[in-house]
């Protein structure tokens, strides 16, 4: 009974964090190598997450780009990532930006989805963009920045 219980607060748990359709997009596309400065965005309600870089070595690889809003829409993330977890290629240069609502967070993820070093990267709130430093060790597999609009006076 006691296992029942546990397995049954868990599913509550779940169903609680459950999206709807119209909180999360999601786009595939592929990342290139060849050292050319190429770049893939998305625009939803308002809002612009672009992806920029610079990568070498291998083949294209397939990379996702996922949009999440809180059902408020006050609370939004963009995030680029290899969906296997990791990627083959070098990324000399990279930029994730978001137009249309301030950032307030940023994390950079490298080989097995461990944070990179501060020193990798470089999270601008002013220009609500994370970019690589000249300490980047050219290995990424995630890249994620998290946004808030401002409370709307009634």
């Amino acid at each position: 009974m006691q296992r029942f219980l546990v397995i049954l607060s868990v599913v509550a748990a779940v169903r609680c964090f459950e999206m709807n359709e119209d909180q999360i997009q999601v786009a595939n596309f592929n990342v290139k190598p060849g050292g050319a400065l190429l770049s893939f965005e998305k625009d939803w309600d308002g809002i612009t997450c672009k992806f920029s870089y610079q990568a070498q070595g291998g083949t294209n690889e397939e990379w996702t780009m996922g949009m999440v809003k809180s059902e408020d829409g006050r609370d939004f993330s963009c995030s680029v990532e290899r969906p296997s977890g990791h990627s083959y290629l070098f990324f000399q240069a990279f930029k994730m930006e978001v137009t249309g609502i301030p950032t307030v967070e940023g994390e950079v993820y490298g080989p097995d989805m461990t944070p990179l070093k501060s020193e990798e990267y470089k999270f601008d709130k002013a220009a609500n963009q994370i970019t690589e430093t000249g300490k980047f060790h050219s290995q990424l597999d995630k890249v994620v920045l998290y946004a808030r609009r401002g409370k709307s006076e009634l």
